[in-house]
């Protein structure tokens, strides 16, 4: 099973600022623009569906679910 290495903290600081409803590409030109993106946390948020997301909630699922996709267990998401 892979593991993931970005963490709670790495999402964290990508999401922080955001002002919803989000598109996917507002969400991967914002951290773009923050600087500082870990790299899987980007190539994860380019995966994501693209679609408005409400809030966190909505974009945290949705990168659940392409961490399972790619074969990672509960146990090993970062939130």
């Amino acid at each position: 099973m892979r593991k993931p290495h970005a963490t709670k903290q790495d999402y964290e600081t990508a999401f922080k600022g955001f002002h919803y409803p989000m598109s996917r590409a507002a969400i991967l030109n914002m951290g773009r623009d923050k600087g500082g993106l870990d790299r899987e946390v980007a190539a994860i948020l380019k995966l994501i569906p693209d679609r408005k997301y409400k809030n966190e909630g909505e974009i945290r699922e949705a990168v659940r679910v392409i961490y399972r996709i790619q074969g990672v267990d509960n146990e090993s998401l970062p939130f």
